[in-house]
């Protein structure tokens, strides 16, 4: 007969073997399952409303929750698309409009930059320089690097199509029956209920408030960066401010790289007040609006360092891509929990025994 201690060696190791080999089959899935973890976490008060909604129905309410959640992002991205596909459109016939009166694009771009040259050409000798051949070469290169750009959107069109499926059915599944795997899961932690409830509640509120957070800060960054392109009259100015509230969630750098490129290209055209006014809104208005507005959405639910926050960010963006901007605030917020429950751990006195005398 086997000692009991045996088995359970044994079934610990054969565990570990398949949880790997099962980590390997899933990881293609890791970011489809992420996100529907976050979408569930951040709808789930919604979810409870349509239980009682339903009368406690809770495949009919799982089904109506997740469908409530595709129209209100599904709906949403159609109009954003659309409009961001007609400005893009009418920027590009501008673009081709302007270069055909000019007489083609390095051509354009030469004489779009002229009012620059002949500035800089005051202290330093451009002759030597041929910048309608480096123009030209780079307008080449440019245009092959949009076909591949265009190339590489279409092929992952799919990938995006198919893992925005799986994601909204894990999340049906997780408004179903997510509740009774979190608990399941809790059991197997060798923590109090309280702790293990503590460890939930701290990856809930940061999901929560990382979402907020970014939502609000590409928001304001957004409409504060289309007004500016309005008042500079930048055309397009809907799809310029489109584009800085997407860039807002890429850390560092944010929605300069939409507003800052503008405003060089307005300084190069000559237009001196437009984009020097450009330059100063982006810098003291729109960066200031992710260091405004994000303490104040995430300081109320996650109590982390800035510093701290930044670093896991980065490093979660690094390690993980886009979904690192949750995951690695995530992890901080857990390890964070874990040293404070084993503080109060060591702090606390074992069963049967007392503190020595004088402490």
């Amino acid at each position: 007969m086997n000692s009991k201690r045996t088995t359970i060696v044994f079934l610990s190791v054969v565990a570990l073997l398949v949880l790997g080999l099962a980590i390997i089959i899933t990881w293609p899935f890791l970011k489809p399952f992420a996100f529907a973890i976050i979408l569930a976490v951040v709808f789930y008060p919604v979810h409870e409303r349509m239980l009682l909604a339903t009368r406690r129905r809770n495949g009919l309410s799982a089904l109506f929750s997740t469908l409530l959640v595709l129209v209100l992002f599904g709906v949403p991205s159609f109009i954003i698309t659309t409009l961001a596909a007609n400005e893009a459109v009418s920027a590009a016939h501008y673009l081709s409009r302007r270069s055909a009166e000019e007489g083609g694009l390095a051509l354009f771009a030469t004489k779009t930059a002229a009012p620059l040259l002949h500035y800089i050409g005051r202290w330093v000798d451009l002759s030597k320089y041929d910048f309608y051949t480096v123009v030209s070469d780079n307008a080449q290169k440019a245009s092959g690097l949009m076909v591949s750009f265009g190339a590489d959107v279409l092929s992952n069109l799919a990938k995006f199509t198919i893992d925005a499926l799986i994601t909204f059915v894990i999340l049906f599944f997780l408004f179903r029956e997510g509740k009774d795997w979190a608990y399941r899961a809790g059991r197997l932690i060798p923590l109090t209920p309280a702790q293990v409830s503590r460890l939930y509640r701290n990856i809930s509120d940061t999901i929560v408030a990382n979402v907020y957070g970014i939502l609000s800060v590409g928001v304001a960054q957004g409409l504060l960066t289309g007004i500016a392109m309005k008042i500079v009259g930048m055309p397009s100015s809907l799809l310029l401010g489109l584009g800085a509230g997407f860039c807002s969630i890429i850390p560092v750098v944010g929605s300069s790289l939409v507003w800052a490129p503008v405003g060089i290209y307005l300084l190069i055209s000559g237009l001196i007040w437009q984009g020097v006014f450009l330059l100063i809104w982006g810098v003291v208005v729109i960066s200031s609006a992710d260091n405004i507005i994000r303490p104040w959405v995430v300081g109320g639910r996650v109590e982390l360092h800035p510093m701290v926050l930044l670093f896991f960010i980065l490093g979660g963006v690094e390690a993980f891509g886009f979904i690192g901007l949750f995951l690695g605030p995530v992890v901080a917020s857990v390890l964070a929990a874990l040293f404070e429950i084993l503080r109060e751990e060591l702090s606390t006195p074992v069963a049967g025994q007392s503190s020595p005398s004088g402490l």
